[in-house]
């Protein structure tokens, strides 16, 4: 990972700051309430944040034109290694059906960094993966979810891991708002100039370092004979 743990944890509050404060997101009420529930601090050597909030969402699933509260839970969990580096970082999310009342869950997958210095290296997996379901955080059991409520997505089945380009809370929020942001109330506050200077820095921070390395794998004629895939997604040298 191409930044430090202490660049990533203050993106991260300074996107719960945004979001208790941005008079564009004060219509979006479980969401602000979710972020004045993370505490102000946190130990120097971790990053535990969670939001709990619903969404008016409007898929094409839904019948007629009324928009569906769904709850969703978004997560991110980052360690920080003896130099300064990020050692893992996993942001989750988990999206319920519609169903308030119940633990109904429609979606649950996450986004890992796992350096090739703190894995298994008989188990080959991207050092940035998407991965479907995975098991419950202690986050979740707070919020009354027990494993019946995921065991329809098979959260025993670790693999096939995706590669995919690394996530923050920032980046994975505002994805977020983009995929179920048909509502004005959310559309509103995705475009609001203040997020969308906090985006732009978080995708300099986050993906820029991430392609300007894929860039100069590519670029470079020592890896004329080598699979990208293979050597810079997996590191399987």
């Amino acid at each position: 990972m191409a930044i430090q743990f202490k660049v990533l944890k203050d993106l991260e509050y300074k996107t719960i700051q945004h979001i208790r404060t941005d008079t564009s997101f004060a219509r979006l009420h479980t969401l602000v309430n979710a972020a004045r529930q993370v505490p102000t601090s946190a130990p120097n050597a971790e990053l535990n944040l969670h939001l709990s909030f619903t969404l008016p969402t409007r898929l094409r699933e839904d019948h007629g034109t009324t928009a569906v509260d769904r709850r969703f839970h978004i997560g991110c969990l980052a360690k920080r290694a003896w130099d300064g580096a990020i050692e893992r970082l996993t942001c989750s999310v988990m999206i319920g059906t519609g169903t308030l009342l119940e633990n109904k869950v429609a979606r649950k997958f996450h986004f890992d960094f796992e350096p090739i210095t703190n894995r298994n290296l008989s188990e080959l997996k991207p050092t940035y993966h998407f991965q479907l379901c995975g098991e419950l955080s202690e986050h979740h059991k707070s919020e009354g979810y027990v494993d019946d409520d995921i065991g329809h997505l098979l959260p025993r089945w670790s693999q096939p891991r995706i590669a995919a380009p690394p996530m923050s809370l920032t980046l994975l929020l505002n994805w977020l708002l983009i995929e179920f942001g048909s509502d004005p109330t959310i559309v509103n506050a995705r475009k609001s100039s203040h997020w969308q200077a906090l985006v732009r820095q978080a995708e300099a921070t986050i993906l820029k370092p991430y392609f300007q390395a894929a860039h100069e794998f590519f670029e470079s004629h020592t890896n004329a004979n080598k699979s990208f895939f293979s050597s810079h997604l997996y590191e399987d040298d």
